[in-house]
């Protein structure tokens, strides 16, 4: 009773068994998984995008971070006289 599994992921069935002998259950082919992880980490870079969008034009943040541009805009322009 030799039963050697032949096949690919997507389909697979026994040769040389026995008459009326079960095959096995066909397994899914995994190559969507790829895809299907891209997507998701590219909705969650979008949300941190978001959240993060959210914080930096906040009033307090954005203020502080005009203020630090304007201090080294002018810090370089001082190096340039």
């Amino acid at each position: 009773m030799s039963e050697i599994m032949k096949g690919t992921k997507a389909e697979l069935e026994l040769v040389d068994a026995e008459p009326g002998a079960r095959k096995p259950v066909l397994h899914r082919d995994e190559r969507g998984l790829v895809s299907a992880e891209w997507v998701l980490g590219i909705v969650a870079a979008a949300a941190l995008a978001g959240v993060l969008l959210a914080i930096v034009t906040s009033g307090p943040v954005e203020e502080s971070l005009v203020k630090v541009v304007l201090d080294i805009i002018g810090r370089l322009t001082g190096l340039l006289k």
